[in-house]
């Protein structure tokens, strides 16, 4: 059964364009074309196509409504949006008011059909396993909780916390024999180091993933992806093994990625790159915690206040919470100074121990397991308890930060 096209676009001419383009496909069908917003929620009714096509600029200035009409019209309807240039915060939205898919013009008719027919397939199979799920009470259990860590900084030590925390978070939860159902998400598409950080030698990795689930993902395809950490017990999805397989990762995947991994692990640790591309959104958007890095550096403190103004507005408070990192450097800088300034507290201090941190690296052995009497081995355990939602280990919270308070003259 060919897949039923409903073109949405204000001008004749693209209509006629993209009309053409589909024809290639004999496994497609238009089944009717709309002008304006209003006609498209009609059709959508009417035919209940597999697909809206949808220009964006069908929209009025505060319209992007329509795509939430479009689904309510026609629940099993899936929306692909063409957008001209790469405006990632237009995407944003697009996908949070329920687009499957956008698509940057111009895109060749290959790519276009091939777009077309995976979020057709995705849908499908979502539609099906949802049909097939049983209602009782035993086949539900509570979803994973990601926890996505971000700096607007290069350099801030990212990776670094995210490995440790995650691998200290899965020997907590493996105590005592359990299993634990820990995961580690390298998001860092063009230069992931997880794989490094923890001396891996991965067989399959993120691309390979994308490539494999282009028709979806589930739990069993996804499983074959993640790569073990034996020390911890943590489950690791390795970053592409070089930067041109970065485009092959859309933030299609990456929104089935986790959401496969929150129906079957409890908490997922997600590395995210500096910039905030598509992706990077879409992990921020489905994080129950943001883990915001920052330190005592003029330019990070800078970056952060922007990138905290900015989530701000996208998040509830209680969502995002901050974190310094090499703590006790001595550089002028106060913890007060950096509260002030930011205007939240830290929830943790993580302190500069550069000899035992390189050494970690250059090893692949994290300093979590392997350097447990350290203070910053210490100050990440307890940060992995926490998240966890267990009490701490108690121990001195020295503070050796000093400064008199010229930072905020800065930032006034």
């Amino acid at each position: 059964m060919a897949i039923s096209v409903l073109l949405a676009d204000a001008k004749p001419t693209s209509r006629q364009e993209l009309a053409l383009q589909l024809e290639r496909d004999r496994g497609l069908e238009i089944v009717g074309e709309a002008s304006d917003g209003r006609q498209v929620v009609d059709l959508a009714r009417q035919l209940r196509p597999n697909i809206v096509l949808l220009d964006s600029a069908i929209f009025s200035t505060d319209s992007l409504v329509v795509i939430d009409q479009v689904i309510a019209a026609s629940s099993d309807t899936e929306v692909i949006v063409m957008i001209d240039g790469a405006d990632m915060d237009l995407m944003r939205r697009l996908m949070r008011a329920g687009a499957r898919d956008c698509i940057m013009r111009p895109v060749a008719p290959d790519d276009l059909i091939s777009t077309i027919r995976s979020v057709y397939q995705v849908g499908a199979k979502q539609r099906e396993a949802q049909s097939n799920a049983l209602p009782s009470h035993e086949s539900k259990r509570a979803q994973g909780e990601i926890l996505a860590v971000y700096s607007p900084q290069g350099g801030a030590g990212k990776s670094m916390l995210s490995a440790n925390i995650a691998v200290a978070m899965a020997r907590a939860a493996g105590e005592g024999g359990k299993a634990p159902r820990i995961v580690l998400v390298d998001l860092n598409l063009q230069f992931g180091d997880i794989d490094l950080m923890l001396n891996l030698s991965p067989q399959n990795t993120i691309a390979g993933l994308a490539q494999k689930g282009h028709g979806g993902i589930d739990a069993e395809l996804l499983e074959q992806y993640l790569t073990p950490h034996a020390e911890s017990g943590l489950k690791i999805l390795v970053a592409p093994s070089t930067p041109q397989y970065a485009e092959s990762i859309t933030v299609y995947t990456v929104e089935q990625v986790m959401e496969t991994l929150r129906e079957n692990y409890d908490y997922i640790i997600v590395d995210t790159p500096s910039q905030l591309q598509d992706t990077t959104l879409a992990v921020l958007d489905s994080a129950k915690t943001i883990l915001l890095l920052t330190s005592l550096d003029l330019l990070a403190l800078h970056k952060t206040r922007t990138a905290l103004e900015m989530l701000r507005q996208l998040y509830e408070p209680e969502k995002i919470q901050v974190i310094l990192n090499r703590a006790n450097s001595d550089v002028g800088i106060s913890l007060e100074d950096v509260e002030n300034v930011l205007g939240v507290q830290m929830r943790a201090r993580i302190p500069s121990d550069g000899k035992i941190v390189v050494t970690s690296i250059n090893e692949g052995k994290p300093f979590v397991l392997y350097n447990e009497t350290t203070t910053i081995a210490k100050r990440i355990n307890n940060l992995a308890l926490e998240l966890l939602g267990r009490d701490p280990i108690a121990h001195d919270e020295s503070n050796n930060g000093q400064g008199g308070g010229f930072l905020k003259k800065l930032f006034k």
